[in-house]
């Protein structure tokens, strides 16, 4: 099968038994009764870089968490997520509320939150927040949880009236608050800080903690809905006498852990902001920096092989991805409960990645070659994924734009058929991407600026661990093994951004093939000589030099 562009037989079965044993190694054994570590639960140490909201103050701590893993309780992931909703969207109005352009404000809805929601239609679940709650806590408790939209957390900009972006209807929720306390209807709606204390009271009263962090992640990802519908679970009742029993495992408090997602809000809510780059940390959990782009099917079809073999009612999905990656387990996590997790999973099986260079410096998560570092040259050839990162350092002519596949290009290109930038910076050593800084730009000319921090986070790292069972083989699945259907679209698309202004005359063999498909290159229209090619290819450079020329002028 080997040719110019597709791998031999032998480098491309080698891979894919190599691949097999990996993602192979992420499945959990039957009979493990923990299937997450308690360090995949840790959404502060992700966002360690991640700048805060508008500039907001937000002080990491330096104190681990650690989670209670298994929750044989009651099930509270909706009530949890309906909370946090508001909670966002309440430090949203604050933080917004500081412009003097914006007119923010925080309300509640009336009639429909004066008290309890019933419905013939559903049967409605009991959420007990505790005899002790005060009556402003029962008012947010109903607001927060009535089947219609009781809360409003908008501003108004230039005329017109806008949403805060974590914004929901829990349409047909199907939730009442039973409380012996009494309800103050004029109560006006709690701070952010106000409805966090509620929040840990509640998380207290049911011994929820590695919830509460699943709840807040699966909310991240409310911008990424646009408007749609998700369907979460709904909680299960539950004693109140056994609802008080025990701390839940966890060696640090509720108060601790709500405390720093408190700190730490503004940075979640940056996060959240960023859509394409909250997809494009998940798509990380597939990236593998060491393989070339004609054997992306190698490795990535015997993890989705394995994928189609997990049980969709079973947690092994979510051991299996979090075992490939335990610091972003806590966003898959999230994707699972809201079940964006399809999409996201569908997308990757059809090649279609995603790459956000901010989003993988704040959370220090690898997506794409270029953030390696360049190697040095040794002779006259460059190596061409070191081709890449010089054309996007130096932003060459369309290569200002990072490439949207994260698999490096295979080969090296000869030094006199590189482009000007790449020719005059090959042999310069410490060229390589280091997060530096996020501007936030004011209105007034002004700017926020955060800078990066000095912190001891682990540099990201997949999973390399193996579980004592038996090593499963390819014949055990039933899956195209063989197909190459996402190295073909890789490569193609990698070597349309490095070779944007034009092929050298020696890759002809290449763009001739049908993976590139490239157009005007077939036989009809290419020049019948060499010499006529090379021509073009000289005329076309001698075009470049005199507009290097240009603007060293």
């Amino acid at each position: 099968m080997g040719d110019a562009v597709r791998p031999a037989d032998d480098i491309f079965n080698h891979v894919l038994q190599e691949s097999f044993r990996t993602w192979s190694s992420y499945l959990a054994s039957e009979d493990e009764g923990h299937p997450f570590p308690q360090h995949a639960i840790d959404l502060g140490s992700l966002v360690c870089q991640t700048p805060p909201f508008l500039g907001g103050s937000a002080a990491a701590s330096d104190e681990k968490i650690a989670f209670a893993c298994e929750e044989k309780q009651s099930t509270q992931g909706k009530v949890l997520y309906l909370a946090w909703a508001y909670i966002l969207s309440a430090r949203w109005v604050e933080l917004l509320g500081r412009s003097r352009d914006h007119e923010c404000q925080m309300s509640y809805s009336p009639p429909s939150c004066e008290g309890p929601v019933h419905s013939n239609k559903q049967h409605m679940i009991q959420i007990d927040i505790g005899d002790d709650a005060c009556a402003e806590e029962v008012s947010w408790w109903r607001a927060v949880l009535c089947s219609d939209s009781c809360w409003d957390a908008t501003t108004k900009y230039n005329g017109h009236e806008y949403l805060s972006p974590w914004s929901l209807s829990a349409t047909g929720a199907g939730l009442i608050v039973t409380t012996k306390g009494f309800l103050n209807t004029r109560a006006d709606p709690p701070d952010s800080w106000t409805a966090l204390e509620y929040l840990r009271r509640f998380c207290v009263h049911h011994r929820l903690y590695a919830q509460c962090s699943v709840a807040l992640a699966g909310v991240l990802y409310i911008p990424f809905m646009r408007g749609g519908t998700i369907a979460l679970p709904f909680p299960k009742e539950s004693s109140r006498l056994k609802s008080k029993e025990g701390d839940g495992g966890s060696t640090v408090p509720i108060q601790e852990l709500l405390k720093e997602h408190g700190q730490l809000l503004a940075k979640y809510m940056t996060l959240s902001s960023n859509v394409w780059g909250l997809r494009s940390i998940l798509c990380s959990t597939f990236f593998n920096k060491d393989i070339e782009c004609n054997l992306v099917s190698a490795w990535l079809n015997p993890a989705f092989a394995i994928l189609d073999s997990i049980s969709s009612k079973s947690n092994s999905k979510a051991a299996f991805l979090i075992n490939r990656q335990p610091r972003i387990g806590i966003l898959w996590l999230g994707a699972l409960l809201t079940d964006l997790a399809k999409s996201i999973l569908r997308d990757v099986r059809a090649g279609m990645t995603a790459v956000d260079l901010p989003a993988s410096a704040w959370t220090e998560t690898s997506q794409s070659f270029l953030s390696s570092e360049i190697e040095s040259i040794d002779g006259d050839y460059i190596h061409r994924d070191d081709e890449c990162r010089l054309l996007f350092i130096t932003a060459f002519e369309s290569h200002d734009r990072p490439p949207i596949w994260p698999w490096k290009p295979f080969g090296a290109t000869h030094l006199s058929e590189t482009e000007l930038s790449v020719f005059e910076h090959a042999w310069c050593t410490g060229h390589y991407l280091e997060y530096d800084s996020w501007e936030w730009i004011l209105t007034d000319n002004r700017s926020i600026k955060n800078t990066r921090e000095q912190t001891s986070q682990p540099t990201d790292k997949k999973s390399q661990y193996l579980h004592n069972r038996d090593s499963p083989v390819l014949e055990d699945y039933t899956y195209n093994f063989f197909s190459q259907s996402l190295s073909e679209g890789a490569t193609r698309g990698i070597f349309r951004w490095l070779r944007s202004t034009g092929y050298p005359s020696s890759e002809r063999p290449m763009y001739q093939l049908f993976w590139f498909d490239m157009e005007g290159t077939d036989d009809e229209e290419a020049p019948d000589d060499e010499e006529s090619d090379v021509e073009m290819q000289n005329s076309l450079r001698k075009t470049h030099v005199q507009l290097w020329l240009e603007e060293l002028e």
